[in-house]
């Protein structure tokens, strides 16, 4: 497989201190990959890189055979790039239905608006029922269904998931999973930031592991899933994570 996303020695930080210094991934076109990473190990920063919401210091990053790095972020969106963030960031004044329509203002979503929509309902058939509802009044899973819903408007040709589980319950983190894996099938091309290691790996084909803005491994699945480092330092700490977690729905 060709590599849709190629990024190489990426520098990046906030205001002179060094968050990014040595990033190179590779995410070839129709797979999941995955970057694991404790917090503030660079995982976020590598996504706001990506996105234009932060510049690079240093490095390249290909997307589509085009430069990335040199675009604005509404060219990105263009080219195909859709991110649902950490924190979910929903319009809560806006119903569910306009906050998914927001996200296929992109020209080349435009067209096919009306069948995405059908789409990302059939995916979530909890934001058909809240439709109508103010994203602000929903439920911290059902926000999260709502920005991945949201980024699959767009028509992604790579789809960027940050922290998908972050605040939730396990039997809601289950469902959003189980709905990634749905989205993967229809080989839709994915980066996924997670800390939830188990979660992560139930997903992808290939990961990356991050420690201090550098990647320090890099291996398919199976290969990540028996690796003592990973075990260790991820798997571990997202069962005693479980234990004490109470989330939100």
């Amino acid at each position: 497989m060709s590599a849709l996303l190629s990024i190489r020695n990426l520098k990046a930080g906030y205001g002179g201190a060094i968050a990014l210094s040595d990033i190179s991934i590779d995410v070839a076109e129709g797979e999941v990959v995955c970057l694991l990473g404790s917090n503030g190990a660079g995982k976020t920063t590598t996504m706001s890189v990506l996105t234009g919401l932060i510049p690079a210091m240093a490095g390249t990053a290909v997307f589509a055979g085009k430069d990335l790095l040199a675009m604005s972020t509404h060219e990105r969106v263009e080219a195909g790039l859709a991110l649902s963030p950490e924190g979910r960031k929903v319009f809560p004044n806006l119903t569910v239905e306009e906050n998914l329509v927001l996200g296929s203002y992109n020209t080349r979503a435009r067209e096919r608006r009306a069948a995405r929509l059908e789409e990302v309902y059939s995916l979530f058939p909890r934001l058909v029922e809240r439709r109508s509802q103010k994203a602000g009044l929903m439920s911290g899973g059902e926000q999260q269904m709502l920005a991945i819903g949201r980024a699959l408007m767009a028509g992604p040709k790579l789809l960027l998931l940050d922290e998908p589980s972050l605040g939730l319950a396990p039997k809601i983190v289950q469902l959003v999973f189980a709905a990634i894996r749905e989205v993967a099938k229809s080989k839709t091309t994915i980066l996924l930031v997670e800390q939830n290691t188990r979660a992560a790996l139930s997903v992808a084909d290939r990961g990356y592991v991050i420690s201090h803005g550098t990647i320090v491994y890099a291996a398919p699945t199976s290969e990540l899933r028996e690796s003592q480092l990973v075990r260790e330092a991820f798997i571990g700490s997202d069962t005693k994570t479980r234990q004490g977690e109470r989330g939100d729905a």
